[in-house]
């Protein structure tokens, strides 16, 4: 790129400085040391010379910097379970650590990948796929449902103060449940299977999800809302575009927590009595004293909830577009 050096303009007569006090005086120019040439400088309206635009290599060092942290971030990762892995199996064949208790990652891994990790015979047979599509599918529809009827209650409540005088003390009494607690409820209302687990989730974030998007709501600024108010904007558009856009980086937020919050209480409930899915996999294996499927199973939930809440937190960051400016 050439480089370019500001240079004043000579006066008006034979070199001297200083010019008439009727004189305009004339903006500066640019030089190239390259070629000699003087180019005019880009003025503003008042006659000063402006910044010249910006090149695009501050956006390249910009795109370099970050794709530089976030490989740092991910060499972290990387090592941080390394280490972890490392002295799992020095551990394991050292005898720190029991390996039968903890089978180390060079039985752990291959058994995972030789199809073996399973329960039951012939057509009940479920292996690890299976178990794992199971439980997500029930986290999806519990956490969906959990996350409309919040979401609507909560609006309902901020909106009617007498239905909030009412509603909220008994969500707020539903919240601390634990998951545990409603699996012998969901049992005896809707049996064993995909209905009781589905609704253990659902009341496991029912109420947390209800108070937290309560309280995102009422954190929307009243001026916003007055604003809106004075310019005769009706009530559901108020809803439609301030409040819940307001709010929306708060829910967003509360649906990475209840995530894992379904994820503990499905697994909970599998293992619990519901007879299917990733938990019961795990209860099973214990139950055989197959260690091996214990780890896989344990290690199967860590990386799935690690890649759902690395997914949620993009979904979070496309829709929150203007918090990246």
């Amino acid at each position: 790129m050439t480089m370019l050096k500001l240079a004043a303009p000579a006066s008006g007569t034979g070199g001297k400085t200083g010019a008439a006090p009727t004189e305009a005086v004339k903006p500066e120019t640019l030089v190239s040391p390259a070629s000699g040439a003087v180019l005019p400088a880009d003025t503003g309206s008042e006659g000063m010379p402006t910044t010249p635009p910006a090149t695009s290599g501050n956006a390249d060092r910009n795109l370099y910097r970050s794709f530089l942290s976030r490989l740092s971030a991910g060499g972290s990762f990387l090592f941080a379970w390394g280490l972890i892995i490392a002295f799992w199996e020095i551990g394991a064949a050292q005898g720190f650590l029991n390996p039968r208790i903890l089978p180390p990652p060079s039985e752990t891994l291959p058994y995972l990948f030789s199809g073996a990790a399973s329960v039951g015979f012939g057509v009940q047979r479920t292996g690890l796929f299976e178990s794992v599509v199971i439980t997500l599918s029930r986290i999806a529809i519990g956490l969906g449902a959990g996350l409309t009827g919040s979401l609507l209650l909560a609006a309902f409540i901020v909106e009617f103060a007498p239905l909030r005088r009412l509603a909220l003390p008994i969500v707020q009494t539903i919240a601390p449940v634990s998951p545990v607690a409603w699996v012998p409820f969901a049992i005896a209302i809707v049996g064993i299977g995909a209905p009781a687990a589905i609704f253990v989730v659902f009341m496991a974030i029912f109420g947390s999800m209800t108070v937290s998007a309560v309280s995102a709501f009422e954190a929307v600024p009243k001026e916003y809302v007055k604003v809106a108010e004075n310019l005769g904007t009706p009530r559901l558009r108020i809803w439609r575009s301030v409040l819940f856009p307001g709010a929306l980086p708060a829910i967003l937020t509360m649906t990475r927590l209840s995530f894992f919050g379904a994820w503990m209480a499905v697994l909970a409930g599998e293992m619990a009595g519901i007879n299917s899915g990733l938990g019961y996999l795990i209860i099973m294996g214990q139950q055989m004293y197959n260690m091996k499927l214990v780890m896989v199973g344990i290690m199967t939930i860590g990386v799935i909830g690690f890649a759902m809440d690395r997914l949620l937190l993009l979904i979070q960051q496309r829709l929150l577009w203007w918090e990246r400016r």
